[in-house]
């Protein structure tokens, strides 16, 4: 819900890929990369405010930076061609970065064991 609600404002509109690590993954969705020289892209998020929910038709908040709360809604793993929320290590730390896996990142899936846990919401 908070990556069509961003889509569709143009949020995303001349963002470019930050990061690139070959055999990993691709990350997106840092709006101060709208500079691809930019020193502070990947570290930017949506401003605050709120979105709806899709599949409830609740009302959701970004809040502390534009955080959403873990969309732990499917249990769809981190295998190649998915998109996954990107966050900073903590719960309830996304917003609007994300990543496309390249490769098997199943030990990224938030029902896996560890301390990685990336939501996966989509697949190209």
């Amino acid at each position: 819900s908070n990556f069509i609600d961003l889509a569709k404002t143009g949020f995303y509109n001349g963002v470019h890929f930050h990061r690139v690590i070959p055999d990993f993954m691709l990350q997106f969705g840092c709006p101060n990369a709208k500079d691809p020289r930019s020193r502070r892209a990947g570290t930017g998020g949506p401003p605050d405010g709120t979105f709806t929910n899709i599949k409830t038709g609740g009302t959701e908040r970004r809040s502390n930076g534009g955080n959403i709360q873990d969309e732990h809604t499917s249990r769809d793993s981190n295998k190649p061609g998915t998109l996954s929320m990107a966050n900073t290590g903590a719960p309830n730390t996304g917003g609007s970065q994300f990543f496309v896996n390249v490769a098997d990142n199943s030990f990224l899936d938030w029902f896996s064991p560890g301390q990685s846990k990336h939501p996966v919401f989509g697949k190209v």
